[in-house]
């Protein structure tokens, strides 16, 4: 990782950011056919910084931050007692880990995740599940490279359209 950045919690303040990062990541990694009017509605009830500020005030939530130099450039979501749907023992989902393109390969995906894993451990005892889009070859990779193994799958559903997902899970904790 570049000199300059760093793995922080979140904070109130850093919510609009929030809100405009994991909107580009999410149309820069799903909207690879446009944008349609699921799509829009999508990420207009989603991604804002009213939701950003709940979630920084969830206590069954864990935001971390990738930050340089003041500005965000990765974000992790750590979501406490939410039962994995594969069946798996982890009640801790790593709901969300973004990195903005202009940074992917420089280390915050993998400073991000041993935090996000390092919360689930100190908090909960338990490893990490998440759910990977299937078609996400590069991020499916990444977490394969980190020791995470597919235990099932799941959808996402938007609109009419269901999208396959992967379920992972990290090693134990």
């Amino acid at each position: 990782m570049r000199p300059g950045f760093q793995i922080r919690s979140g904070r109130p303040g850093d919510a609009r950011r929030l809100a405009v990062l994991a909107t580009q990541v999410w149309l820069h990694t799903y909207a690879t056919d446009g944008v349609t009017d699921e799509i829009s509605a999508y990420v207009l009830s989603e991604f804002t910084v009213e939701r950003f500020l709940a979630s920084l005030g969830e206590p069954a939530t864990s935001l971390l931050v990738a930050d340089h130099d003041g500005c965000l450039v990765g974000l992790a979501v750590v979501r406490f007692g939410a039962p994995c749907p594969s069946g798996a023992r982890s009640t801790v989902e790593l709901q969300t880990l973004y990195v903005q393109e202009h940074f992917i390969g420089q280390g915050i995906g993998r400073s991000l995740l041993p935090a996000a894993e390092a919360e689930a451990r100190e908090r909960s005892a338990s490893s990490l599940w998440l759910t990977a889009n299937a078609g996400n070859s590069r991020a499916i990779a990444f977490y394969a490279d980190q020791g995470y193994a597919k235990i099932g799958t799941t959808h996402f559903v938007l609109g009419d359209a269901r999208h396959e997902n992967h379920v992972l899970l990290g090693s134990v904790a």
